[in-house]
């Protein structure tokens, strides 16, 4: 039996209240400011203004300014607690669940769309948060201080993720290199990026299966097979056809996945990356993660420009309702909070 073949209408579902997403980058540079950092003045200047508007806006009950897990990208580096108190005063604790929750959440609901041959599929606001946040926000606003928890330092969890960073940035690199010197086009690599997860996931599953028979197997093989089981699991759980991976590996395969606004967002920016013809930096694999949820969840984006441009240029705005600011083209989002 043969799972549908349309291409689904994805209808994503955004807070009541109006959402601003904070790229990591403004973070850190607010908490310059706050210590007393240089900055170039106009840059300084727009920091400013943007916190003390956001900071009363939130405080008024008027507007979310969720933190994703974006001590990540900061944990372990200069300022570190400072940055996570910086995102805790601007969202008043109010968080995201984490990325790749959210993109589970993305895939069951996919899942089963697919299974019951759906037209459309219906995107809650409820799946990237934890708990209500607009009732959070009342409760927040009530109390006299915030709790704040640091980022996690953990030795070896701080290591594997510097050398991963590094490690991916130079291998997008590299490949960014090869793909233009053959004249690679963004179609063609989209095509490629679109197969790249049901690529993983075999090669995660076979690898986790290989190393259990042979005993070789440990937690970090674990680690990358979970998500793959557990998408076995759900889709046996709901009676998808055909069972177990081939029904797994049919929905990765089709309209169903590819059109959920994660995955979507995700495979046109990493093959503009790709394909572009400016540097990979380090930090653009996991600003593409990140962006990937921020688009499907805020009304307002305030990213670093390469991004801006390259989300603008792909309709990656429009296609998840989501306007795109950057520090060149803030006053735009001035107006936007202003008139809220």
């Amino acid at each position: 039996m043969e799972g549908p073949t349309s291409i689904p209408t994805v209808t994503i579902e955004k807070p009541s209240l109006p959402t601003l997403w904070l790229d990591t980058s403004v973070a850190i540079k607010l908490t310059k400011i706050k210590k007393g950092e240089a900055l170039q003045q106009i840059e300084a200047e727009r920091c400013t203004r943007l916190r003390d508007l956001v900071f009363r806006l939130v405080r008024e009950g008027k507007l979310l300014c969720p933190v994703a897990d974006q001590e990540e990208e900061y944990a372990g580096e200069r300022l570190d607690e400072e940055i996570s108190s910086m995102f805790a005063t601007l969202s008043l604790g109010i968080s995201l669940t984490h990325r790749q929750a959210i993109l589970d959440s993305q895939i069951f609901k996919g899942m089963t769309a697919f299974a019951n041959k759906e037209e459309s599929i219906f995107l809650p606001a409820s799946i990237h948060f934890r708990g209500d946040p607009i009732r959070r926000l009342q409760q927040a606003i009530r109390e006299p201080y915030i709790v704040s928890i640091g980022p996690w330092k953990s030795p070896e969890i701080l290591k594997r993720r510097a050398q991963s960073k590094e490690n991916i940035g130079q291998q997008w690199e590299q490949l960014r290199l090869e793909l233009r010197a053959k004249g690679q086009t963004f179609e063609r690599q989209l095509a490629v990026e679109q197969l790249g997860e049901l690529t993983a996931m075999r090669t995660l599953v076979q690898k986790f299966f290989d190393n259990l028979l042979s005993g070789k197997h440990d937690f970090w093989d674990f680690m990358g097979a979970q998500g793959p089981l557990l998408y076995r699991y759900y889709w046996n759980e709901i009676k998808g056809q055909p069972p177990d991976w081939e029904g797994v590996l049919s929905f990765f395969s089709s309209p169903y996945f590819f059109e959920l606004p994660q995955p979507f967002a995700t495979t046109r920016l990493v093959a503009e990356l790709l394909t572009g013809n400016e540097p990979i930096e380090p930090s653009d694999p996991i600003d593409v993660e990140f962006l990937s949820i921020a688009l499907s969840v805020a009304h307002y984006v305030l990213a670093d420009r390469r991004m801006e441009i390259r989300i603008k240029n792909l309709g990656l705005d429009k296609k998840c309702g989501a306007e795109v600011y950057s520090m060149s083209t803030i006053n735009g989002l001035f107006r936007r909070l202003e008139a809220i």
